[in-house]
């Protein structure tokens, strides 16, 4: 059982006021990431840490492999929890079980979600309220690194309407964005640009990144809380 620590929103505000382009981050830990990589896709564990070295906030989560360790992951993050499998194959679409609140609906759906193609695993999260989106980074030939936004939605389903914004993030796009994005929902404003602003920085410090996904992400009047995150590098840079 791999268990993914959590990280907060600490300190968001407080860099959000500062005059920098991008915000701080933690070089050391990114690098040590990028250069470790066996392949282009980073693993599950690996594209989460790249959120801790940026700071988006991560609630508990763990990656299990049987049942006895699924039941001390719920024991330790408590009902109601997401069950979503973990592919051998990056690029296979992952099985989710939401809002479990009971403990035989847990094993039922972990031994369904186990029986799924190439599943190697089951990512156990807490079941958040808030509204859904996605964030994440693209390289595109002839434009470099872009960073992309959902809009927000009630359904956690990826969303069909995207924002790109070019680096570096200013505060200003960052706020153009939040704008474009949040609709009817409450946001936080501060934590939700700084996010924005966090990888834009990610794409300075790692520009081997050809592509990293982050979905589902929990943003309400609190927090913006990222549940999965999956990386891939370019072949050259």
């Amino acid at each position: 059982m791999i268990r993914i620590p959590a990280t907060t929103q600490q300190n968001l505000i407080e860099s959000q006021s500062k005059s920098a382009a991008n915000p701080p981050v933690d070089n050391e830990i990114i690098n040590e990431v990028i250069d470790g990589a066996s392949s282009l896709a980073l693993s599950k564990e690996n594209s989460l840490r790249l959120l801790d070295a940026i700071g988006i906030s991560r609630e508990r989560t763990f990656i299990v492999t049987d049942l006895e360790e699924a039941r001390v992951a719920v024991t330790d993050i408590g009902f109601p929890v997401n069950m979503k499998t973990v592919s051998i194959y990056e690029a296979d679409k992952s099985e989710v079980a939401e809002s479990i609140t009971d403990r035989n609906t847990m094993r039922l759906e972990f031994g369904r979600l186990m029986r799924g193609h190439n599943s190697k695993g089951i990512l156990i999260s807490p079941a958040l309220s808030g509204a859904v989106t996605y964030l994440g980074i693209r390289h595109k030939a002839g434009l470099g690194h872009l960073v992309v936004c959902g809009a927000v939605t009630a359904e956690d389903t990826r969303p069909t309407k995207f924002v790109y914004c070019t680096l570096p993030v200013t505060k200003t796009e960052a706020t153009e964005i939040y704008q474009r994005v949040k609709g009817d929902f409450q946001i936080n404003e501060v934590i939700f640009t700084d996010t924005l602003r966090r990888l834009s920085a990610l794409c300075t410090v790692a520009p081997q990144i050809d592509k990293l996904d982050i979905f589902p992400v929990i943003v309400s009047a609190r927090s913006v809380v990222a549940l999965d995150a999956s990386a891939t590098l370019r072949k050259t840079i």
